[in-house]
């Protein structure tokens, strides 16, 4: 290497030996004889060290010319790149294979493809590092082996690939991950009101059976666990084995919904909750929130929290009634403490709102004006589905303020409370805004629990066994504190939404319904006055037809597709629905039309068929009897067959 570039590497060694020089240069002064000595000994040195340096430079550089040729298309390959200790490949930019050494052909015989010359033929994602150059690394595996393997580019028309054998570092992973921690909390549904129906020694028979089943399955599935009070199980297991309850969709949900006493039926359901994190504490508290979710989707199914993600197994039937009237009053206590405490009270239903929605808002109205507070319900008039009902209640001079989400945002205060009802998707509800400025905020809903539930909620009123949100509110008015009293106009708001949601009483009826709707009665509401609410005009009802004429049948269940000039509102395509289950031989149906360019579906069932996991599957939502969702960036055939597939698929797997 030239002195040039010796003395340009090594700036620190030269600086040494001019500092040296300037000591001699100063000694100079003193003695001569002493000064040219020193001189002397600095060159000899300096002439050393730069011949030295300049000989390790030669050699790296003679090394790193060594390694250049040994992988070079030119260079005499098989001398140094024979015995790289690891397996080794150079390939052109079209993959061809132009050298490899030993141990990359021991790996090609554990894959079985020695005699290709392209290296696709192993490795399917090759495209990708042959086009992009800053591409890292990517894994390989054998039949016994593991590899990661890193691309590096040699010049412009060749790659060279080195294989690592991390197998053993793998396998450490793969066992890392699979033993780690997984809570389950299991608790059976409804054991009060088993107790309520059997004598105490047929109760305790019931539950020794249950907790017998639940035992035995944790066992077989290599759970630690504890029970701490009947009917409620506290599990850990791991990781592997938590994917074979997976695997298996959970039996244990099977087998106590199929449990018979002394041939009896007895309606007794699992609700687990099931958490993995990385810690047992992270663990514990998402198997929490998911034994919460499990519930608030009506029990009978598993949710399993990964991370902010939700799976579900099971949910497929229908739940019976199981409410009593304690926790309705105390719900409507505490309301009427928030209510007396704020200086408004601002109400809203779900965007598109229904009868259920603006008839829930309508009693929590009565019982503000009870406690003598301004009450506000917010609805926007363009996308309302019930504006006969808020006509009907305008005209009537009802006293009830029904002012716009704009109006709204405009008087709405920090000391305002803010009831939603009929909802508790934070996407859906009538004004987003006003929901963001809440600083306090109540929930009242009959849906089951989304992942994307409001979770901030100063009090929350979550009935998943409720007829509708209507229900739920005339409860809160019948045992209302404050002696809340309804309008006879007011109770029609309530049934309204009571009929709509059951069906006019034939879906997820209870006996509290009944009791709902003999309160409303007593307030005086007109039933042929609810009954006009719902009356069609001539076009509605022809357009129903349409659809009904076209819907397509399958087995158990129907779609009907609208027409791309029918214009289609939400009111009509669920008129058609219900409709199309009075249909023989029709469990479901399903009617689909396009609006502002987005695919809208309108589901209902008798409850037989789950409509709600099939709307979820699509980004919807809703009830096992009524349910929707809104797709885009998709053709509507397309969707469609997704559709039936979607419903042949949940049919096959829930016969």
């Amino acid at each position: 290497m030239r002195f040039k570039d010796v003395l340009k590497n090594n700036p620190f060694t030269i600086a040494i030996i001019l500092f040296a020089t300037l000591v001699s240069g100063i000694t100079f002064i003193y003695s001569k004889t002493v000064a040219i000595a020193e001189l002397i000994i600095i060159i000899a040195i300096a002439v050393g060290a730069l011949k030295w340096l300049s000989y390790t430079a030669d050699r790296k550089k003679d090394l790193f010319h060594s390694i250049e040729n040994s992988l070079s298309e030119t260079g005499n390959i098989g001398g140094m790149t024979s015995a790289f200790p690891f397996p080794l490949v150079v390939i052109d930019n079209n993959g061809k294979i132009e050298w490899f050494n030993s141990l990359f052909d021991a790996i090609i015989n554990g894959i079985g493809e020695k005699y290709s010359n392209n290296i696709k033929t192993f490795i399917t994602n090759a495209d990708e590092f042959l086009l992009d150059s800053n591409f890292s690394s990517f894994e390989i595996s054998t039949v016994d082996s593991h590899y990661t393997v890193f691309p590096s580019r040699i010049g412009e028309n060749a790659v060279a690939l080195y294989f690592i054998d991390d197998t053993e570092l793998k396998r450490i992973r793969k066992e890392f991950k699979i033993t780690r921690p997984a809570v389950l909390l299991i608790n059976v549904d409804s054991l009060e009101h088993t107790e309520d129906v059997l004598d105490h020694a047929d109760y305790y028979a019931v539950v020794s059976d249950i907790e017998r089943e639940i035992t035995k399955w944790l066992v077989e599935n290599k759970c630690i666990f504890r029970k701490f009070s009947d009917g409620k199980f506290f599990a850990i297991t791991e990781i592997s084995n938590l994917d074979h309850m997976i695997k298996n969709k959970f039996s244990i949900l099977d087998k106590i919904r199929l449990y018979r006493y002394s041939n009896q039926e007895v309606d007794i359901t699992l609700s687990v909750g099931v958490g993995k994190e990385r810690t047992f504490a992270e663990s514990e508290n998402n198997a929490r929130q998911a034994l919460d979710m499990a519930r608030g989707r009506g029990g009978d199914q598993v949710a399993v929290k990964l991370g902010d993600d939700y799976k579900f197994f099971g949910g497929t039937t229908s739940r019976k009634e199981k409410r009593g009237k304690i926790k309705s009053r105390i719900i409507s206590a505490a309301l009427c403490e928030y209510i007396e405490k704020c200086s408004a009270v601002f109400v809203m239903g779900h965007s598109f709102s229904d009868y259920d929605a603006i008839g829930a808002c309508v009693g929590i109205s009565a019982i503000a004006r009870a406690t003598s507070k301004p009450a506000y319900i917010i609805v926007n008039r363009k996308t309302s589905l019930a504006l006969p009902l808020i006509d009907l209640l305008e005209k009537e001079n009802s006293g009830i303020n029904f002012i716009s989400p704009e109006k709204a945002a405009e008087i709405f205060t920090d000391d305002a409370l803010l009831v939603i009802t009929d909802t508790m998707r934070a996407q859906l509800v009538e004004s987003p805004e006003i929901l963001k400025k809440s600083k306090c905020t109540i929930l009242i809903d009959h849906h089951r629990k989304t992942v994307d539930y409001i979770d901030s909620v100063a009090l929350e009123f979550h009935e998943p066994y409720a007829s509708s949100a209507c229900e739920m509110v005339t409860e809160l008015v019948q045992y209302s504190p404050v002696s809340a009293k309804l309008t006879p106009h007011e109770a029609e708001a309530l049934l309204s939404g009571i009929i709509l949601d059951t069906k006019n009483y034939t879906l997820r009826v209870g006996v509290r319904t009944f009791e709902a709707a003999a309160y409303l009665k007593d307030c005086k509401m007109d039933t042929v006055t609810v009954k006009k609410l719902f009356a069609g005009t001539v076009e509605e009802n022809v357009s129903v037809s349409k659809l009904i004429s076209s819907a397509e049948f399958y087995d158990r269940y129907v779609i009907s597709v609208a027409d791309k000039d029918q214009t289609i509102s939400r009111l009509i395509a669920s008129k058609a629905a219900d409709e199309l289950l009075n249909i023989e031989g029709v469990d479901a149906s399903f009617v689909v039309y396009v609006q502002d360019d987005v695919i809208n579906v309108s589901a209902r069932s008798f409850g037989v068929i789950n409509v709600q996991l099939i709307m979820e599957a699509f980004g919807g939502g809703g009830h096992h009897s009524m349910a929707a969702c809104q797709c885009s960036d998709i053709s509507i055939d397309l969707f469609v067959q997704k559709l039936n597939d979607a419903v042949k698929a949940y049919i096959k797997n829930n016969k």
